[in-house]
């Protein structure tokens, strides 16, 4: 919008003669005041520089432009006024002295010195509209400063605009937030599950079942579902072993068994009644082959 100001300010300094404003604004002017404003106005001049601020409604039809020239060191007075042209009943009247405490004057005199942006945008209760305002200088063909141009521009769609971006932001930040919610659900959700069923296979291993966790297919690589796989490979491991195990005790307990009736038919063979029986068996075998 400060590039808007400065094109009017240009734009305005090709189309007025600033040395005829500061011969009207000298007070030989051609103005009746008994026929009322802007009626009684008849000197050409001002009409011609008039034609000026009434050609920038067709440059930018945002743009409110009036000059304004300082009576002394105090007093500030109304100089051209768009207006004029446009609404003639509600124009500033040519030579008025600018009230101090309806107008910034302060802003104004600012003005005179080298282009002011007004710090603030400038709301219009009349109008119901907020304006981008600047106070510049105007100089006469000798370089001096003869009075100031003020521009107020009407900011009711760069306001609509923000209001609109707000809005917009604050409809993005609702979604991003719902979106970010129902993601922390979903990650919650699916890593409580996990966990549950990490705690539900604990409980199978302690009762001697190895059936590995069943992690439903996703894209997220994160600790729980990591934990999982290397709980799950513990698992398979643990479960070989056991069966290793379980083999190796079958193995020795076989060979248990068979050192034990080793042992068993030993000490049979060497005892006396074993011995006894094995010579009478040897006799009785002797007389059966003499008789024979």
């Amino acid at each position: 919008m400060e590039e808007d100001i400065l094109s009017i300010r240009d734009y305005v300094s090709t189309c007025m003669d600033e040395d005829v404003l500061q011969a009207l604004s000298s007070g030989d002017v051609q103005y009746n005041v008994s026929a009322g404003w802007p009626g009684g106005m008849t000197d050409p001049r001002y009409w011609e520089q008039q034609a000026c601020l009434d050609s920038v409604n067709a440059y930018n039809s945002r743009a409110e432009i009036y000059t304004y020239y300082a009576i002394d060191e105090t007093t500030l007075a109304y100089g051209l006024d768009q207006w004029a042209t446009l609404f003639p009943d509600e124009s500033y009247e040519f030579g008025a002295v600018i009230d101090a405490e309806t107008n910034n004057v302060e802003d104004l005199w600012l003005g005179l010195e080298d282009t002011y942006i007004y710090p603030d945008l400038e709301y219009d209760e009349e109008l119901d509209v907020y304006n981008y305002a600047a106070a510049v200088p105007l100089q006469n063909s000798r370089g001096e400063v003869i009075g100031g141009l003020s521009i107020f521009l009407d900011a009711g769609w760069a306001v609509e605009n923000l209001q609109t971006l707000s809005t917009n932001l604050l409809v993005i930040f609702i979604a991003i937030f719902a979106l970010i919610t129902v993601l922390v659900l979903v990650i919650t959700r699916k890593t409580t599950s996990e966990l549950t069923a990490l705690k539900d296979a604990s409980m199978r291993v302690a009762d001697g079942d190895y059936t590995p966790i069943t992690l439903k297919p996703h894209k997220l690589n994160d600790e729980v579902s990591t934990l999982a796989q290397s709980f799950n490979t513990m698992l398979d491991k643990v479960h070989t072993r056991e069966e290793t195990l379980q083999h190796e005790v079958e193995e020795l307990k076989v060979q248990i068994d068979m050192e034990k009736r080793q042992k068993d038919v030993k000490e049979i063979v060497e005892s006396e009644f074993f011995q006894d029986l094995k010579q009478r068996a040897s006799e009785v075998r002797k007389q059966r082959s003499k008789k024979e």
